[in-house]
């Protein structure tokens, strides 16, 4: 029997952690992804290595017998890599926050690449990232390359890897959420709820500009510390809607209805690097995200049927 090392590795990351969503986070996975690599194992071996309930993550008895046997294939595993002088280190990447698509993106690349290696940082927009980029002190960054501003440093190259949509969210009980599709004119009374309106500068921009395409306010009444607070408020409070990026995990409990717009918003996600020579694990990371988006048709879209700000076109 051959065992799959990407799968070795989920279950040992899952043990150090007994919880999923925090293994699935420090592999770049979604929680079914991770589920699976560890249900083939499991099917793999004949046994059930863990037990799981709402709460907890624990080892069954069979699960500690092979903990140490995991340990040591993944230590050969990784002793054998370097035996062959790779002495590469982490690609740094900066991803805004890790709430988005960055981090959707980063996911798919580890599905291909369950080697992937990566230091990720959170400097919460793009403008805040440049000069580290260019001072060499992270590798790539992810962001929008319009409306950060200040012109784009002259020692960077770029190249567009993902047109996210951005989807409306409301409670099942709002007067559109029977819709199937929401048209952004149908928001012109009522507005965009986004409390405590703050984000990157590009972000901002890029909202401004799609409101004022269409003649739709913002309304930023109110309070929201993060995320799960926000989608509480538009589930449990006044009747609003407000936006998402389709690549978010949003909280199922809730049961939102998420709405696509017509014409769909396309957030402009780009990958930036400095020019000249890069170091291979830099170069490959490249190279796998331009494979994944077009083979993924992340950049795919329909200009008749989709929006973006005429200088992101």
């Amino acid at each position: 029997m051959d065992l799959d090392l990407a799968q070795v590795r989920a279950f040992l990351v899952t043990a150090d952690q007994r919880h999923f969503s925090r293994a699935a986070e420090a592999l770049f996975l979604t929680q079914q992804a991770l589920s699976k690599r560890i249900r083939k194992l499991e099917d793999a071996l004949s046994v059930q290595l863990f037990l799981r309930t709402n709460r907890i993550v624990e080892l069954t008895g069979e699960g500690e017998r092979f903990l140490p046997h995991a340990r040591e294939l993944i230590r050969v595993a990784d002793a054998a890599v370097a035996a062959m002088g790779s002495d590469e280190q982490p690609v740094r990447l900066d991803v805004i926050d890790n709430r988005l698509s960055p981090l959707f993106m980063l996911r798919r690349f580890a599905e291909q690449e369950p080697g992937l290696r990566v230091e990720r940082s959170s400097r919460q927009g793009l403008a805040n990232a440049l000069d580290p980029l260019v001072r060499g002190e992270i590798d790539i960054a992810f962001g929008r390359v319009r409306d950060l501003g200040r012109p784009l440093p002259d020692e960077l190259e770029h190249r567009l890897v993902r047109l996210e949509p951005l989807v409306a969210l409301l409670a099942p009980e709002h007067p559109l959420a029977a819709n199937d599709v929401l048209k952004l004119t149908d928001l012109r009374e009522d507005g965009i709820w986004l409390p405590s309106l703050a984000g990157p500068i590009e972000w901002l921009s890029y909202l401004r500009r799609m409101c004022d395409a269409f003649g739709v306010p913002i309304d930023d009444s109110g309070v929201s510390y993060d995320l799960r607070h926000t989608l509480e408020q538009t589930r449990y409070g006044k009747q609003r809607v407000t936006l998402a990026g389709a690549d978010m995990e949003l909280a199922q409990d809730l049961e939102l209805r998420v709405l696509p717009f017509e014409p769909s918003p396309l957030f402009p996600w780009s990958m930036l690097w400095r020019k000249g020579k890069q170091p291979a694990p830099v170069r490959r990371l490249l190279a796998l995200a331009g494979r994944t988006s077009r083979a993924a048709g992340w950049c795919d879209h329909d200009p008749a049927l989709s929006w973006l700000p005429p200088g992101d076109r």
